[in-house]
């Protein structure tokens, strides 16, 4: 017997082996593991701002206005310069604007903590966010490479990556600020250029990839009216998400804070918000595939509104639920928009991406500026309030899209 159950198991774990590869096979494929890896790093060294300036309020003697205009600074240049970067990313070899925007904004942000004035830090943070702008376009554009019954999944992987970069950011930084002050803010230069390293020993083993992406069975051709209406709806969805995400991440540790809360205990809140958006963003592909993209958008909008309720009136770890249900909805939706963009330009996949994240996320430091005028006007939880309008325009805007797509019958790869 004992011979037998010898001879018996090195098939049942060679057979598990083997199905544990089948499945990650999907999740291995073509580039977006490396992309992945890459979003990672460039927001791990973007979102430990907010933690940051709990610091930065008082000795650079800011106001939440101030701090709301440098959200929406940093918004425009890093959304609005997009589509620049996808042009030039469908024209050459987007993996190099992937390496040097990753070093340059890494750097760049490297030097928040350093900052003598509240100018010095305006600027920094702009020619940082270019970086961004630059990285965000070809990297997904890369991620798509792939076959079209994988790319929902590949962008899921791509999209956790930053996702999971934000959530840990500000936590781990939190800590080193609370340790070494201001200057903890440099550890991300040396993760940064690691990366890089790590990136160009993989670009030279392999050859420039052609971006570009099949049109799914859904897919409208680019030129026409109907598309671009639908294109500007997906855009607006992304607005709205954006307006409220970067208003909750920028206020949310001093929000906590403000209440009675410790700086850690308001930067693992942050983190739990970011976590569940990474959560969010790596299962919202597959939910997509399975009962349709825009099943998914609505109900994370509607979500998103029930969750902020209930943030805004909730304490304690009750509390942290809510804010942990707003994060997941809100990764939810970010695979299926960006996959919905690229589909409808399948010859310009840069540019399909830098438009829906470009021009979707250039509300984002509008959303922080507007909450921080009401808050230095009241309160800050008075400005938090006025976020709950954000969903209820992403609904409407769903709703446009559905009526634009006309009498043609949905497919799950909408």
């Amino acid at each position: 017997m004992i011979r037998g159950s010898m001879h018996e198991n090195p098939p049942i774990q060679t057979n598990l082996r083997v199905r544990i590869a089948a499945v990650m096979a999907p999740w291995r494929a073509g580039p977006a593991p490396l992309m992945s890896l890459a979003h990672f790093v460039l927001e791990a060294s973007f979102n430990f701002l907010p933690v940051t300036y709990v610091l930065l309020i008082p000795k650079l003697g800011l106001s939440y206005e101030s701090v709301g205009a440098l959200v929406f600074l940093t918004a425009i240049l890093g959304s609005g310069t997009q589509p620049l970067f996808g042009w030039l990313s469908d024209r050459g070899d987007p993996r190099r604007i992937v390496l040097v925007s990753l070093i340059w904004s890494g750097v760049l942000m490297g030097l928040v903590g350093f900052m003598p004035t509240y100018g010095a830090l305006a600027a920094l943070l702009g020619l940082a966010s270019l970086g961004s702008a630059a990285f965000h376009p070809p990297a997904a554009a890369l991620s798509s490479q792939t076959e079209a019954t994988n790319r929902g999944r590949a962008m899921s992987l791509f999209s956790v990556g930053g996702n999971l970069g934000a959530a840990l950011s500000p936590a781990l930084v939190g800590l080193a600020l609370g340790s070494v002050g201001l200057a903890a803010t440099a550890v991300v230069i040396p993760l940064t250029l690691l990366t890089a390293w790590l990136l160009m020993r993989r670009y030279r083993a392999t050859p420039p990839p052609v971006p570009r992406v099949d049109a799914g069975p859904g897919a409208v051709p680019a030129t026409t009216v109907g598309s671009m209406v639908a294109l500007m709806a997906i855009v607006t969805v992304v607005g709205a998400r954006s307006y409220y995400q970067m208003a909750v991440m920028t206020y949310l540790p001093e929000w906590l804070q403000a209440n009675g809360q410790s700086l850690a205990m308001a930067g693992a809140a942050l983190a739990v918000f970011m976590i569940a958006v990474s959560l969010g963003s790596l299962f919202g592909g597959t939910l997509a595939d399975r009962f349709g993209r825009l099943p998914v958008i609505v109900v994370s909008l509607v979500m998103i509104g029930v969750g902020h309720w209930f943030m805004m009136r909730l304490s304690g770890p009750s509390q942290m639920v809510a804010v942990a249900l707003v994060g997941a909805m809100i990764g939810a939706s970010f695979p299926v928009t960006i996959v919905l963009a690229q589909e409808a330009w399948p010859q310009k996949v840069g540019m399909a991406s830098a438009i829906v994240m470009g021009l979707g996320w250039m509300p984002a430091g509008l959303g922080a500026w507007v909450v921080g005028r009401v808050a230095d006007g009241s309160t800050l939880s008075a400005g938090l309030a006025t976020l709950i309008i954000a969903p209820i325009v992403g609904l409407g805007a769903a709703m446009v899209y559905v009526v634009t797509r006309g009498r043609r019958p949905m497919t799950n790869d909408e």
